[in-house]
């Protein structure tokens, strides 16, 4: 009969959950800020009231011990026009994606170290 085995799978459990699981939400929150903050500084527009860049957020949406999901958005109605018009010539938020996809990856990568 094998001894410990409750004990065993109640230690990994709360490995999981304490462990990878809280440093995959720390490291996903992290990079909803680095996100917003490089959005909100690089992009090509005028940003003549501030509204677009006040309301460009990175923040993370949805945790599950499955997904963990990371949105990042800008809140005025019109800035759907800046992202996708004229073949994204003042796109912002996909750009801030792209542009930062090597620190992502290693952000990503860290979990697990």
């Amino acid at each position: 009969m094998l001894r410990g085995l409750d004990q065993v799978q109640r230690n990994l459990d709360k490995w999981y959950s304490d462990g990878i699981l809280k440093r995959a939400a720390e490291v996903m929150a992290e990079i909803a800020a680095m996100l917003e903050g490089y959005a909100k500084s690089h992009h090509d527009y005028q940003d003549q009231t501030a509204n677009t860049t006040n309301s460009t957020r990175g923040f993370i949406a949805e945790a599950t011990p499955k997904v963990i999901t990371t949105v990042l958005t800008a809140g005025m109605a019109y800035d759907v026009f800046l992202e996708l018009a004229r073949n994204g010539k003042w796109a912002w938020i996909w750009p801030a994606v792209e542009e930062n996809l090597d620190e992502i990856k290693a952000k990503l990568q860290s979990i697990t170290q």
